[in-house]
């Protein structure tokens, strides 16, 4: 039989409409921790997509995962996000003898199209130190085996795939040397088009001021060459950042990062000793250098809690992006975000104005706050607040947590529209939270220019959370009226409740945790229903398996991951997703990755949806 067929074959029942797509940041649903993104631009069945190549935040209370998964939005819409589930796993490095420890995982990968050999590769890295042993990995000094800092096995893997979507195969250990006991860490790889066809390929990599780069054989990716000679040399490896005053006296922490952005012009990212929290970047007129400083890209330290940083930029269409990650509570737990850029090329100079995090991401236009958001789409935090990263919600309702002192959170940006609201418009805020401890809340809006100046925050309401909300440990949906827009001469003054604006919650609490918020949306004339609520994803049981989804809620556009788990001896037959009028909702299948699970990704409509599946005896045909 054609499980294809049965399982994905035919057209929608029912087009499912996409416009209450919430886009916003973070940019994938909260149940995906997604840091280290390398976005790139890449075909697919026939259209352009962008492809984020990120880690995997799984293990909770360490860094990164076991695997890499990668997400796609076609270029056209930056705000359709698809989980194209596992592409590569640590064990595929066991099977070939690399890194056998307990809790090995991988760190930050890096994807590159080669045109002369049609496939893409992947690169990444073994997070966690082995010996070259025979046990852990093999025996060092024997024929073949590739060597890493001092008696260490190596770190970087390239893995090869037909598809950008993967899955990628045939590892091969990467004989990139290194220049302290991080070793080859981020491994980021550029291929340079020629003009008679060929390609030259660049490779770079390391932390902790560990920085190199060499070029890298063309034909198989992965072996260091002398660029004069074109033949293999592994000492044939240069440091990156080499020139102290060129690099503005900037060094490498991590986060490799390589872009070509216009015919002779370069762009070189990372996080820097001197700046951890940003993402910095030094262009040149080759790949080789030398690299001129050129400023940072993104700030994680403005108005965020800082942490590291990793991303990349690329161009979309005519636009430019920034691609990077922010923390929750911690560095375990980082979100995928992005930003749009204004780079241009002045002179000799690659010219790239700083941008700040915000929640609209690539609506530039603002958020319409009429719709139902997750609270995590915050970008604005005083010491103390964060987002509840490790509790790991199913449906992705991991709190913001209101801790501290005088705490305040924020949202950049809301467009409340052309025209001023009145108090005809009869507005509402609608939280849904949790009151832990008596406290006053604030809600204010600041211009764009002031949104980093609470002196010129406008009030629009001050509340007693106590007369809203009893403290007792449990969610509730508060609602909460904003009147006297018009007799507000304050908010006049900055042109009323209407455009982009930036909106403010604050809570008058002493050094306690008051309060935990999973949702936000304004409604005007108490409107019963959200819009684009979260929607219920139900599995039905089934005999002889299960499925399992993620995220188990969803809003209208999201993307949903069924993994299929069959039981001993059976194999899936056939998979369905029903919306709640029973209309089908079209499911495809993701790239069947060596050691991932059978899994199929579903675009969330605006109500509940029930997956359904059966299992059938597995004859081995």
């Amino acid at each position: 039989m054609n499980l294809r067929k049965i399982i994905i074959g035919g057209a929608l029942s029912f087009v499912v409409g996409f416009s209450d797509i919430s886009a916003q940041n973070p940019i994938l649903p909260p149940t995906a921790f997604i840091p280290d993104g390398e976005p790139h631009v890449f075909e697919y069945q026939g259209k352009l997509r962008v492809f984020v190549y990120g880690s995997r935040d799984e293990r909770v209370t360490a860094f990164c995962g076991y695997g890499h998964d990668v997400w796609s939005a076609p270029v056209d819409d930056l705000t359709q996000w698809t989980n194209h589930g596992e592409i590569f796993n640590v064990k595929q490095v066991w099977d070939i003898g690399y890194g056998k420890v307990e809790e090995q995982h991988f760190g930050a990968p890096d994807c590159v199209y080669n045109p002369v050999t049609k496939k893409y590769y992947l690169y990444t890295f073994l997070g966690k130190p082995y010996q070259l042993d025979g046990q852990e990995g093999p025996k060092a000094g024997q024929p073949g085996v590739v060597s890493g800092y001092g008696t260490f096995g190596p770190k970087c893997v390239m893995a090869e795939s037909d598809s950008p979507a993967g899955p990628f195969v045939n590892p091969v250990m990467c004989d990139w040397p290194s220049v302290n006991d991080r070793g080859t860490f981020d491994p980021s790889v550029l291929v340079w088009p020629q003009e008679d066809g060929s390609v030259r390929v660049f490779a770079y990599w390391g932390m902790f001021r560990g920085d190199c780069w060499a070029e890298i054989d063309p034909n198989d990716m992965h072996t260091i060459i002398n660029g004069k000679t074109r033949k293999p040399d592994r000492n044939a490896w240069y440091r990156t950042l080499n020139n102290p005053a060129l690099n503005g006296y900037a060094s490498l922490f991590e986060a490799s990062s390589i872009k070509q952005v216009d015919r002779n012009k370069f762009v070189f990212i990372c996080s820097a000793n001197e700046f951890i929290p940003a993402l910095t970047y030094f262009y040149g007129d080759s790949p080789e250098g030398p690299w001129h400083y050129g400023g940072r890209i993104i700030d994680n330290m403005r108005n965020w809690n800082g942490g590291n940083n990793h991303g990349s930029i690329v161009k979309v269409k005519d636009r430019w992006y920034v691609f990077y990650h922010r923390r929750t509570n911690n560095d375990f737990n980082r979100q995928a975000m992005v930003e749009p850029l204004d780079l241009r090329i002045e002179g000799d100079r690659v010219v790239i104005p700083p941008v700040e995090m915000t929640s609209q991401g690539v609506l530039t236009d603002g958020l319409d706050p009429f719709r139902c958001y997750y609270a995590g789409t915050i970008c604005w935090t005083t010491p103390g607040v964060y987002i509840n990263g490790p509790q790991r919600e199913p449906d992705g309702m991991n709190p913001v947590v209101i801790e501290g002192k005088e705490s305040r959170i924020g949202w950049k940006y809301f467009n409340f529209g052309p025209k001023p609201l009145s108090n005809a418009d009869r507005l509402f805020l609608r939280l849904n939270m949790q009151s832990l401890a008596p406290c006053r809340m604030t809600l204010s809006v600041a211009l764009p220019a002031d949104a980093d100046t609470p002196e010129k925050h406008v009030i629009l309401k001050q509340v007693d959370l106590s007369k809203y909300i009893k403290a007792d440990s449990t969610y509730h949906s508060v609602t909460i009226p904003i009147d006297d827009l018009e007799e507000n001469q304050t908010l006049k003054a900055i042109g009323g409740l209407s455009g982009q604006k930036a909106f403010f919650l604050s809570f008058d609490n002493q050094d306690q945790r008051v309060a935990l918020l999973r949702e936000i949306e304004f409604i005007k004339g108490r409107r019963s229903r959200s819009v684009n609520p979260l929607q219920p994803v139900e599995v039905s049981e089934a005999d002889h398996g299960s499925c399992s989804v993620l995220p188990t809620k969803g809003r209208g556009g999201e993307s949903v991951k069924i993994t299929v788990n069959p039981d001993t001896g059976y194999r899936l037959s056939h998979l369905e997703v029903l919306d709640s009028h029973g209309n089908q909702i079209d499911c495809t299948a993701n790239a069947k990755a060596p050691y991932a699970p059978e899994s199929y990704h579903f675009r969330m409509p605006t109500n509940a949806v029930n997956v359904m599946a059966t299992f059938e005896p597995d004859d081995g045909h």
